[in-house]
């Protein structure tokens, strides 16, 4: 039986992309409502950070609840890292697990990538503020100073994020999917848009201490997301004075393929806009490293709001991580069959180059340099390119 396990596994996802298949190819259209995401608030309160709860454990009493609290860092010495808690184990969830995430990128090309399972038993999280852990992996913290220790094999990290810019959200930070009575929700916050990271990184078990900047934010919700989602784009860049933060994120065609487009913009220490008001366009989709689905290797956008308004430009130079979640799950040739048939799921982390320009009041900025951003797959075919999506009127 053991042979055969990836049939079951292939037969599992079968049922359940051809009922998001049915779903979201029904004429009738749920409701999508950004909850306080739309209006840019004055400075004063875009600079009041958040209260604890707001970077809490969000529990939902619902069999499709999920939650992660990420992290990533770039370090003065050519080093990157990306971390996470999660649960369940959105790469496997039908077992009862939660998983770690802990990639590091070396400054010689080396990336070691990896998503380790734990029982759904090594789970623990806080209500009142964040404190997590996974097995001995934890993290902890709230405005203006989070810690973060991690460690599998020969690789670990004890990192000292710091805020160098207050906490952020729109509103309560969710996004509602149909009637509010069912509250099918999808919520985020940035705890940390811009911080300072000091700390240790161990590498094939040497450790270095290492400082540079970094970020950390907290996904949560309730709903099965490719039945709502079909993709979305977010990035964030940082420049010497300027952090930005991005996103596009498409609703499936039984949401009526809207899009929520989403800025943050901050000058020095201040945040300076959060806006709904941004153009995207995307261009020139190529085919991944493993010849499974495509993204777009070029990504425009342009905001004006109040006195601040901007656009940029990126173009990928490389792909950073790519995740296709039913690759251990389906031999090759089947992959591409479901994938072409039903949905290919994948996540992409893409290294891209950026050129652009800001104004805000009477300063303007011509900024480039070197980014990354993630474009992730929820329910498009292999080698599908999306329709251009429907922007609610502001």
């Amino acid at each position: 039986m053991a042979g055969k396990k990836w049939v079951w596994m292939a037969l599992e996802d079968l049922v359940v992309a051809a009922a998001v298949r049915a779903f979201t190819t029904r004429s009738r259209h749920l409701q999508v409502t950004p909850v306080g995401m739309y209006g840019s608030r004055g400075l004063e309160e875009l600079n009041r950070g958040l209260r604890p709860e707001d970077d809490a454990l969000h529990p939902y009493e619902s069999r499709l609840y999920w939650e992660w609290w990420y992290f990533d860092a770039q370090f003065e010495d050519g080093h990157r890292c990306v971390l996470e808690l999660q649960y369940p184990n959105l790469l496997n969830p039908l077992a009862r697990q939660c998983c770690m995430l802990f990639n590091v990128y070396t400054p010689d090309g080396r990336q070691l990538n990896n998503i380790v399972p734990f029982p759904a038993s090594e789970w623990r999280a806080s209500r009142e503020t964040c404190d997590v852990a996974v097995g001995e992996n934890t993290v902890k913290g709230y405005y203006p100073e989070y810690r973060v220790r991690f460690r599998h094999g020969d690789l670990a990290c004890d990192l000292v994020f710091t805020n160098l810019l207050p906490g952020w959200t729109r509103g309560t930070g969710e996004v509602m999917f149909g009637r509010p009575e069912k509250k099918r929700v999808f919520g985020w916050v940035v705890a940390q848009p811009r911080a300072r990271v000091e700390g240790t990184l161990t590498v094939d078990g040497v450790s270095r201490g290492v400082s540079g900047l970094g970020y950390h934010d907290h996904n949560w919700g309730n709903a099965f997301l490719p039945l709502y989602v079909s993709h979305w784009i977010w990035g964030r860049l940082f420049h010497e004075r300027l952090t930005m933060i991005f996103a596009d994120v498409n609703t499936s065609r039984r949401c009526g393929r809207i899009r929520i487009p989403v800025l943050f913009l901050a000058l020095d220490d201040r945040i300076v806009l959060e806006s709904s008001k941004v153009v995207f366009s995307v261009r020139e989709y190529r085919r991944d490293s493993r010849d499974y689905q495509v993204y777009p290797s070029e990504v425009a956008f342009s905001f004006a709001e109040r006195d601040v308004s901007g656009e940029f430009h990126l173009r990928v130079r490389e792909e950073m991580e790519t995740v296709m979640t039913l690759a251990e799950r389906l031999p090759a040739p089947a992959l591409k069959l479901f994938g072409k048939a039903v949905a290919g799921p994948a996540y992409y982390r893409l290294l891209s180059d950026y050129q652009g320009r800001v104004k805000v009041g009477g300063e303007e900025l011509e900024l480039e340099g070197l980014t990354h951003w993630e474009y992730m797959i929820l329910s498009l075919r292999c080698g599908e390119i999306p329709k251009p999506g429907v922007t609610l009127p502001l």
